[in-house]
């Protein structure tokens, strides 16, 4: 035979958190929030009652339900069974348990029909076990009759370590002999999860520094290639904040036991966080960065005092009122929130938003130094295409002296020509940097270029290519 199902068709949780008292009820026929908790006919295994992490359980919570234990349609007849509920994540209320906690409803058969029986001469006949997590019952089925359900009726504690609480039992006969399929699976009754989540929505479009200005505006392959002019600002993305739903709507988590919180029309408010901050990392040395129409707190650099709101709002970086060249950087956000009274404040982990690149085509050569250890070295930047490559900007990284400048333009390349850098005029544009590893930047695609590099040292010459180039933009 299958096995027996529970069901958790009817409960309702008091909160004793803060000094308040909420209350919400579930059953089958009761709506919370216009949502079925466990819709009529089905198991509470896909809708646990859901509480939010954040609320504060500090004296425990308690929910006062009817737990069914439903056998398989004229799998227990005639005879004294041992009926046990089991209770895992919280306890029973002990003190009341008496048989009249279970009551049972059951049905006939004739002529190929199950009948639900009005009134059942079956009955508890008495008391078989209880402690905090087991209470058993001394059940009699009558003749002609099959046990159709054996709800009880308890007060659940559920305590304040916020775990899962998961209700099973099994029906046994007198002697102790399982019966209908054995020990009935658990269900889970309650639940908790966060409450709340924070999403950041990198830009879906990736943003470059424009070569043409000396990388202190924004461009973008799309808006080179249409002539579009270098833009003021650049969208890293949105950020919102909302409750939590699960993967159907009737799977909620409620940050009050009032019901309130989850989907539909109490989604888009978010009240129960009452403020909180937001920090932008990243390179920000050449920009402003603003949230929606805001700029950042006074003194910070980064740093935005929000109402945190489900709506999606704009993060976006802006050159500074004297633009500097700028960097290529990844960027995140990472939010702090203040919630109200009766909760504990959820935390959310730095989310990504997108990158900046560098527009143009990237070469990259390794331990080049500018001349003071000996060796001299020449790189060869070669023009395959019949139009001169205006623009070429050469970037010092990790450097082991302090270069008086980072970025330097050393364009253009003639049409079917060669522009050759070296050692000394290196230094000429970073003053003395020691050894560095470069990175070229051509405003041109890759396959239009050939760059090599030479160093000599006590007469001995090696070459290097520095490859195909990487990060194509268009050209402008």
């Amino acid at each position: 035979m299958s096995m027996k199902k529970i069901l958790m068709a009817a409960a309702a949780v008091t909160a004793l958190a803060a000094g308040v008292a909420n209350a919400a009820t579930i059953d089958n026929s009761t709506k919370i929030a216009g949502v079925d908790l466990v819709p009529a006919g089905t198991t509470i295994t896909s809708n646990p009652f859901t509480i939010a992490n954040e609320l504060n359980v500090g004296t425990g919570l308690s929910a006062t339900g009817n737990v069914v234990i439903k056998p398989t349609q004229g799998g227990v007849g005639q005879g004294q069974y041992v009926i046990t509920y089991n209770i895992t994540g919280g306890t029973f209320t002990t003190g009341s348990i008496a048989a009249s906690s279970v009551a049972l409803a059951t049905e006939s058969f004739s002529s190929g029909t199950y009948s639900a029986v009005g009134t059942p001469s079956s009955s508890v006949a008495s008391v078989n076990t209880v402690n905090a997590n087991t209470v058993a019952f001394n059940v009699t089925i009558a003749s002609g009759e099959f046990l159709k359900t054996a709800t009880l009726t308890n007060v659940l504690k559920l305590g304040t370590a916020r775990a899962t609480v998961a209700i099973d039992g099994n029906i046994a006969t007198s002697s102790g002999n399982p019966v209908d399929g054995g020990a009935i699976a658990s269900k889970t009754v309650v639940d908790y999860r966060s409450g709340y989540k924070f999403t950041a929505t990198p830009a879906t479009t990736g943003t470059q520094l424009s070569i043409a200005s000396g990388y202190k505006k924004f461009g973008s392959a799309s808006a080179l290639a249409s002539g579009t002019a270098d833009a003021n600002t650049a969208s890293l993305g949105t950020v919102a904040f909302d409750r939590s739903v699960g993967a159907d709507g009737n799977d909620k988590v409620y940050s009050a036991l009032t019901g309130t919180g989850g989907t539909g029309a109490t989604q888009s408010a978010v009240g129960d966080l009452t403020g909180g901050t937001l920090t932008l990392s990243g390179d920000l040395s050449a920009f402003t960065p603003t949230f929606g129409s805001a700029s950042p707190d006074t003194g910070t650099t980064n740093v935005f005092t929000v109402t945190p709101s489900a709506t999606a709002t704009a993060v976006t970086l802006n050159p500074k009122s004297t633009p500097v060249a700028g960097n290529a950087a990844s960027y995140s956000i990472t939010p702090v929130v203040t919630i109200g009274s009766g909760y504990t404040a959820p935390t959310f982990a730095a989310s990504s938003l997108a990158s900046i690149t560098l527009e143009g085509t990237n070469y990259y050569a390794a331990w080049v130094g500018d001349g003071t250890n000996g060796i001299n070295y020449t790189i060869r930047l070669g023009n395959r295409t019949s139009s001169a490559i205006s623009v070429v900007t050469v970037s010092v990284l990790n450097s082991t002296a302090t270069p008086s400048a980072t970025t330097c333009s050393v364009g253009p390349i003639p049409a079917s020509g060669e522009l050759v850098l070296n050692s000394a005029s290196l230094k000429t544009c970073f003053g003395a940097f020691g050894r560095a590893d470069l990175r070229i930047t051509a405003q041109v695609a890759a396959d239009a270029m050939t760059a090599k590099m030479r160093s000599v040292s006590g007469g001995i010459v090696n070459e290097q290519s520095l490859g195909g180039g990487s990060d194509v933009a268009a050209a402008k």
